[in-house]
This record gives C-alpha cells, sequence and structure tokens, in this order.
C-alpha cells in the first residue's frame, strides 16, 4: 500500500526487537482457544522453508535452517514458531549486508497492534543506503518473491515484497525521505510496474476490508482509481474491491494487446486466491 498516504504510515517508528526471540520483552501472545489469533493465509514458506533457509544459510552461517512450514488455511489457529521463522529469515537476509547496521521489527507487529493480515514491517538502518538499494533484490530472492517494487507514493523509501500467501514484506528507510512519484502513464516499459503496484495495493485494501474498515477501503479505492485507473482510460471508479480487479485486468489486457507484451501472472493468481478466500471477490 502507499507509505504516507492518507495517514496510513502513522507511528512506524522501530520498537527493538530480539528478531531471534519472536516477541519483545513484555509482550504478551495473543490468546488461544476462543477468540485467538488466527491465520487466513498461506504462509508464504509453505512446502519451501529447507530451501530458503538453505539460501540463507549460504550468506549467513549463523541463520539456521527453518522447519517446514504448511499450508494454513482460514480458521487455521497461527503457530508461533512459523511466525518466529519468518521473522528471523526476512531479518537476517538483509542484515547479512555489509552497509546493514540494523534490522528490527517496526510496526503495528512490533507493538502488538497488528491485525491479522497486516504487513511485516522491518525498518533497516544502513551506512551506506544506496547501496544496500541497489542490492535489495539479490537479498531477498531465496524468499522467491512473486512481485517486489519500490512504494512509488510513499515519503521514505520503503521496499515491498509480496510472497507466497499473500503474505507482504516492507523494509523501510525511516532515516530518509524521497518525494512521491506521479501517477504513471500506461505503456509498454511501464505495464509490469502498474501491474505489481495494482496487486500489492488491492491485497492491502483487502486485508483491511476483511476487518471491516470500510472508510479506509473506500478512501484507498478512490486513490487507486486515480493514480492507476484513470490513467488507463477508466473513468468511473470502482465500488468496491471484485469491481476494482474485473475493471483493471481488462484494461491491462487491452493495453497488452495493443503493445504486443504481456507481464507475469503469478502475483495476480496468488492475490486473487487470497481475496476469494476472505470472501471480496468471486
Amino acid at each position: 500500500m502507499p507509505g504516507g498516504v492518507g495517514g496510513a504510515r502513522a507511528s512506524l517508528a522501530p520498537t527493538r526487537f530480539d528478531v531471534g526471540g519472536g516477541r519483545k520483552p513484555g509482550q504478551s501472545a495473543r490468546p488461544r482457544g476462543p477468540g485467538a489469533s488466527r491465520c487466513s493465509y498461506r504462509h508464504p514458506f509453505a512446502g519451501e522453508t529447507a530451501t530458503a533457509a538453505s539460501n540463507v544459510n549460504s550468506r549467513s552461517p549463523s541463520a539456521a535452517c527453518a522447519p517446514p512450514l504448511h499450508h494454513a488455511e482460514v480458521g487455521a489457529a497461527c503457530d508461533d514458531r512459523k511466525v518466529k521463522d519468518l521473522v528471523r529469515v526476512v531479518s537476517e537476509l538483509v542484515a547479512s549486508h555489509p552497509a546493514v547496521r540494523h534490522v528490527e521489527l517496526a510496526g503495528s507487529r512490533s507493538r502488538g497492534t497488528h491485525e491479522e493480515l497486516s504487513d511485516w514491517d522491518f525498518a533497516v538502518t544502513t551506512s551506506d543506503f544506496e547501496y544496500v538499494a541497489r542490492d535489495l533484490p539479490t537479498l531477498v530472492a531465496p524468499l522467491r518473491p512473486l512481485g517486489e517494487q519500490w512504494e512509488p507514493m510513499g515519503h521514505f523509501p520503503v521496499f515491498q515484497v509480496l510472497l507466497r500467501g499473500p503474505t507482504k514484506i516492507e523494509y523501510l528507510f525511516l532515516d530518509h525521505s524521497q518525494e512521491p512519484l506521479p501517477a504513471p502513464e500506461p505503456g509498454p516499459e511501464t505495464l509490469a510496474a502498474i501491474d505489481m503496484h495494482f496487486w500489492d495495493w488491492i491485497w492491502w485494501i483487502a486485508t483491511k476490508a476483511f476487518v471491516g474498515r470500510d472508510n479506509l477501503v473506500a478512501q484507498h479505492l478512490s486513490q487507486l482509481s486515480e493514480h492507476l485507473l484513470r490513467p488507463m482510460g477508466v473513468t468511473n471508479p470502482p465500488g468496491d474491491i471484485d469491481a476494482a480487479i474485473t475493471t483493471f485486468v481488462d484494461r491491462r489486457d487491452q493495453i497488452e494487446r495493443k503493445y504486443g507484451v504481456k507481464v507475469p501472472r503469478a502475483l495476480e493468481d496468488e492475490v486473487r486466491r487470497g481475496v476469494r478466500r476472505l470472501g471480496l471477490s468471486t
């Protein structure tokens, strides 16, 4: 989702967190049993944790190989061990870079105020931001991302990684700033980036719809329409997530045919499955 848009990036200052320990001192676990924390997504390492962790080990000898993680459908209880594995692996991949000084869990998950489908935010401090930024795609490659981008609408740099689940990882560089980019003009050189931005954004909107944040959903559907759909020739804003997906896919496919290009569908397929599991699309 767009960092810094509509106040959605408020209070992202990191809380110090032992990435090997899974929870900051004094923070209680969410209760189990009735009213327990639930997983509503497929864990990104399901069936491939050993491969991902082995690649981590090749970079960082201190990263132990994580045990296999299994598919978690809607209503399946979360496993704290899997959460610790994700935090450890995602942190250590970037912490292995020589210009990274520190990586720590940030945002709502560090404070224990997250929703079950919240993004996983990690604050990164560096001695050479440009060096780290150039190497980030290589550093996160062991996660086998379905998509990745630098958030184009934020006021500070955020490298976003979309994994299976869908699960969204964000590396925040809070000690830097940037100007939001204007809406892109659709074309053969920009369509892949537009596609990535749409599926990232619509999944974020879906996670807010799932927990009943209707005002925020309406606000971001309007912003998505203005920033991504209108430049594609869509004049009527979609009324809901399903309409936004249908409209975007139709226009994107038309643009593909016009220019003789085709963007990958793996991220689209994963996000659409996730949105259907949440009951927000047919």
